[in-house]
């Protein structure tokens, strides 16, 4: 749910927006790493580090020294180094904002042409550093996806999909049309009836006990909020049928969500920044991570052992909480790597599948992890700068693919649902991406 913490609650909103109006300063606008090598075999794991709690004062942090300590402390995040390449442009400390940025670079960082063109200004020689030609490579497209359906313009902003194979269903959800969509084999969409849904974002499927997961709350573009059911819905897999609603506390949204093995549901709120869960006991969803630990949560995933769930906080990294003691680390990458602007994400294996539409160019990456229970050994990029994407949004894991929503439409609405002016809404595409190098590879 990017467009959410973009527009609403990041402090950094306003760096990056200065950055688009301010050509001879363009360094808020860029982001994103490049491919690394994951030949090698990973080294031990390291202790794991505690994560730093992050909240909307810390977005407000702007001395030199204070963001050293940041980037410290979130290594793997562009957002942070980016306030601090800023910070030493601010007190004309061109050589250490150089610094950073060929750090960056070496992370997979890719700057835009303008700001390529400004980094070699900056470096006041005819000779283009070998750093500044890396970061060209680092924004090179990558399309391995192909397109497997479409939403119809009807529906609007679908926001998640799941691929159901044993009943060969699409199931999409939307925020402003308040609702899930589903289509059946090569059959027409219809509307599944769930009284006094809210805008729905996450879907995930417990193929234990049957169940469809939806995550239904209010945002911004919701219309008639007061409407809105908050919390989360459980569909019969077969009949779609309403089997449980479990309300979350007052005031939370329900974006993303995950399920455990013992079917206990979990939720990230990425207005508000808790994380919430409940068991199959429970009647309501309770804070296993309250405010202010994170800044806006979005994507979910637990290991297959229940003993542990990944959070992605959207401009500072990845999280590992452990269950059920509730200690939150910070995962960390054993090679250089950027692990901001992640929204969807899933367990695919060993792998941890991470859609990072936070970054520019957007891409989808698959980090493999290591021996340690907040550790990762390497990555490798899927996907990057797809051409058909406008913004690639969530989906579920569908045998040894990822199905996902390409083609977002946030930008499209405004307060309550409604349409910018001079703006229509489009069919949405939903992409496959297979998440083994030949799916042939499964067989084996």
């Amino acid at each position: 749910m990017r467009k959410i913490v973009q527009c609403s609650i990041m402090a950094i909103t306003a760096l990056t927006l200065a950055g688009c109006q301010t050509p001879e300063n363009p360094f808020q606008t860029m982001a994103e790493p490049a491919p690394v090598n994951t030949a090698a075999p990973p080294p031990p794991s390291r202790p794991p580090q505690p994560w730093r709690p992050v909240d909307a004062a810390t977005g407000q942090i702007t001395a030199v020294d204070a963001l050293q300590n940041l980037t410290a402390e979130f290594p793997n995040s562009s957002s942070v180094r980016l306030r601090l390449l800023n910070a030493h442009l601010a007190e004309e400390d061109t050589g250490r904002a150089l610094s950073v940025a060929q750090v960056l670079v070496q992370d997979g960082y890719a700057f835009t042409p303008g700001a390529l063109e400004y980094l070699q200004g900056l470096v006041q020689t005819a000779v283009v550093p070998a750093w500044i030609a890396a970061a060209r490579i680092n924004a090179e497209p990558i399309a391995a996806s192909e397109v497997v359906a479409e939403v119809p313009a009807t529906v609007l902003l679908p926001e998640s999909v799941l691929h159901d194979p044993a009943t060969d269903r699409f199931l999409v959800t939307s925020i402003v049309s308040r609702g899930l969509f589903v289509r059946e084999g090569e059959g027409e969409w219809r509307q599944v009836d769930i009284p006094a849904a809210g805008s729905l974002a996450g879907i995930a499927i417990d193929q234990r006990r049957g169940l469809i997961w939806l995550g239904s709350g209010v945002v911004e573009q919701t219309p008639d909020p007061d409407s809105a059911f908050r919390g989360m819905i459980a569909l019969d897999r077969t009949t779609l049928e309403v089997r449980r609603r479990v309300p979350a506390p007052a005031g939370v949204t329900i974006s993303d969500i995950a399920v455990g093995p013992d079917g206990t549901v979990f939720g990230s709120d990425p207005v508000g920044g808790g994380v919430y869960t409940a068991s199959m006991q429970d009647a309501s969803m309770t804070a296993l991570i309250a405010p202010g630990t994170f800044r806006s949560p979005q994507g979910l995933a637990v290991r297959p052992d229940g003993r542990s769930l990944f959070v992605s906080d959207y401009r500072y990294g990845i999280a590992v909480v452990t269950l059920p003691s509730r200690q939150v680390y910070r995962l960390q990458m054993e090679e250089h790597a950027l692990l901001d602007g992640v929204d969807g994400l899933w367990l695919y294996g060993n792998e941890l599948v991470a859609m990072q539409n936070g970054l520019g160019p957007m891409r989808l990456i698959a980090i493999t992890l290591g021996g340690g229970p907040a550790s990762a050994a390497s990555y490798r990029v899927i996907e990057r700068n797809h051409p058909g994407w406008t913004e690639p949004l969530g989906g579920a894991i569908s045998g040894n693919a990822l199905v996902y929503i390409g083609t977002g439409q946030w930008e499209l609405f405004g307060e309550g649902g409604a349409l910018a002016e001079g703006l229509e809404p489009q069919p949405t595409a939903i992409h496959r991406v297979p998440l083994v190098e030949s799916e042939a590879e499964s067989l084996e």
